[in-house]
């Protein structure tokens, strides 16, 4: 009896929940438009593109400012982005699909698909020397996706784990904005044998986990980094303008990126002259993937639906909780699950706050999703580096105007 009481009372409450819906209000989508137009006269930033959808309806989308100060270039809604560590959360959804297929397990040691791992050894640095320790456990797939392999982006070269970096050429050029001249898969050989800053699943350092990631979905799949994305992901969802090559007949909607000088901004990769015009042989499962606002929005609204839009399911709700679940250790310096950053937004009508989701690019793009509240917002720019400082406040604006009935 007790049981079906349970029972009833948890159906009860999850129609209730169902029927909830969010409100964004209309001040608070005045206010960010207001403030990327005063931000964009007052020469904080370039300019700005925000789209907003709340339960799967637009809510808004604002576009302003130009991506290219020089030439008076404006943002369009169409334009073609550099969206880095944006990237991320597409490779940790792209490699989940396989492991639904059960192509793997998450503790699986990376040496079992790529045997240059089984080397792998932990770097101790004591004034300037480094001494190698054996690792107390083996490097898993686990460890890649929330960022505790040990493994970070290059550090100063003339430093000692720099040095290990440099000399095999594991590094990013040009202001960090282009690749290393390799493969994905080279490189995990190359990562394999540098050794890690800390014992594995220690800590969260920030690096290039990811990049091992999607060498390691090309040999789940069989196929290319980017054809399993195209398969898995874009066309399902229908993103016709994410790529790590951008086509000959789109090079034109891509967009220049800004850094600053002097205390103004000035162009550091125009458009027309940007190595990307080429594309790169490193396909950066970490930060390598050009898009637009529309086609970034869309996968978003994917993880708003808990793992489905219009229709066509990418992952299943399980396992997008799964990739939402904090899985870094007490101390481990932040809350980060499979591919995600893990937070806690404050909704006006809700009992407590509600899971936030999402990462940001180094050009300043950014996007977080509360699939609680079906809420999804992503703002794009191009200038580097990163602050997110806009992206953060206009975020905040929207989920203080919003509400759930």
């Amino acid at each position: 009896m007790k049981k079906i009481l349970s029972l009833t009372l948890l159906l009860v409450f999850s129609a209730t929940y169902a029927q909830a819906k969010t409100i964004l209000s209309d001040e608070a989508i005045q206010a960010v438009k207001d403030e990327i137009a005063r931000a964009t006269k007052a020469g904080e930033i370039e300019g700005g593109m925000i789209l907003v959808h709340v339960h799967g309806k637009q809510r808004l989308l604002n576009i302003q400012g130009y991506h290219d100060l020089e030439d008076k270039l404006e943002f369009k809604a169409d334009s073609l982005l550099r969206i880095y560590s944006m990237t991320k959360p597409i490779t940790s959804v792209a490699a989940m699909t396989l492991w639904e297929q059960g192509k793997f397990k998450l503790d699986d040691p990376l040496s079992i698909y790529i045997p240059s791992f089984k080397k792998v050894q932990v770097g101790v640095v004591v004034d300037r020397k480094m001494t190698r320790l054996k690792p107390a456990r083996p490097l898993t797939v686990r460890d890649l996706l929330t960022h505790t392999s040990g493994y970070s982006y290059s550090p100063a070269s003339e430093t000692p784990f720099g040095k290990e970096y440099h000399s095999r050429g594991i590094f990013y050029s040009h202001n960090g904005m282009y690749p290393p001249k390799m493969s994905i898969r080279e490189a995990a050989d190359q990562l394999a044998q540098i050794p890690l800053q800390h014992q594995p699943g220690a800590k969260w350092t920030y690096g290039l986990s990811v990049d091992i990631l999607g060498a390691l979905i090309e040999i789940w799949s069989g196929e290319s980094l980017e054809n399993y994305m195209k398969s898995s992901i874009f066309k399902p969802l229908n993103m016709k303008d994410t790529f790590f090559d951008i086509p000959k007949n789109k090079l034109n909607r891509f967009v220049s990126c800004h850094t600053w000088k002097d205390n103004r901004q000035v162009i550091v990769d125009k458009w027309s002259e940007s190595a990307y015009r080429n594309g790169f042989e490193f396909h950066s499962g970490g930060g390598g993937l050009v898009s637009s606002l529309g086609d970034y929005s869309q996968f978003s609204q994917m993880l708003a639906g808990w793992g489905q839009l219009n229709g066509t399911r990418i992952l299943k709700a399980e396992t997008l909780k799964e990739m939402f679940r904090n899985q870094v250790l007490p101390g481990g310096g932040n809350s980060f699950g499979l591919g995600f950053a893990v937070e806690r937004a404050k909704i006006s009508g809700a009992d407590k706050p509600l899971g936030q989701y999402g990462w940001a690019g180094y050009a300043n793009t950014e996007f977080r999703v509360i699939p609680d509240a079906g809420v999804s917002m992503v703002f794009m720019r191009q200038t580097i580096p990163t602050t997110h400082q806009m992206s953060q406040k206009l975020f905040g604006i929207l989920r203080r105007g919003m509400k759930i009935n």
